[in-house]
This record gives C-alpha cells, sequence and structure tokens, in this order.
C-alpha cells in the first residue's frame, strides 16, 4: 500500500493518540493532521479532519526504528531539491 499526500494537504498539527481497547490495552499513536475542508466537520465535537495516522509498537527496540526512520525522512526534507514540489 502507498499513501500520498500533496504538500498542499500538510499542517503541522500534531498530537499524541491514547485509545484503550475492550481487551485492557492501551494503544498510542502519533497523528499529524491534513488540510480538510471545513464543510466536513460537523457537529464541531466530532474530529473527523483527515490525518495520517502511526500506531506505536510496544517494543522499545522497534519505537526507536520508528524514530530513526522518521529522523531520516526529516533530514530528507531538509535536504531536498529547494525548486521541487508546490505550496
Amino acid at each position: 500500500m502507498r499513501i500520498n499526500v500533496y504538500s498542499q494537504e500538510l499542517t503541522d498539527e500534531v498530537e499524541l493518540v491514547e485509545q484503550p481497547s475492550n481487551t485492557g490495552v492501551i494503544y498510542h499513536a502519533v497523528r499529524l493532521f491534513l488540510q480538510s475542508s471545513p464543510l466536513l466537520h460537523h457537529p464541531p465535537e466530532d474530529d473527523d479532519r483527515s490525518a495520517i495516522t502511526l500506531w506505536l509498537p510496544r517494543s522499545r527496540e522497534r519505537r526507536l526504528r520508528l524514530v530513526g526512520a522518521l529522523l531520516d525522512m526529516a533530514d530528507m526534507v531538509k535536504n531536498a531539491p529547494q525548486e521541487s514540489g508546490l505550496d
């Protein structure tokens, strides 16, 4: 599976998610919200905005590998050619 997010959809809004399951396990995730139409959001307490949610692995080792991958992506963003993309 490949997920494409266009530069015009990117925001800097992020949050930590905590979701308890019916089995007693508590899951955590990090979420990056995307730009989406305000027409989608009614009533206001129903936050169904578009977002990318990364559910975190349990083990420290796998979490650190995820951190490494995200840091690698951050370096790629910093070093990508300036003349590419749209705002």
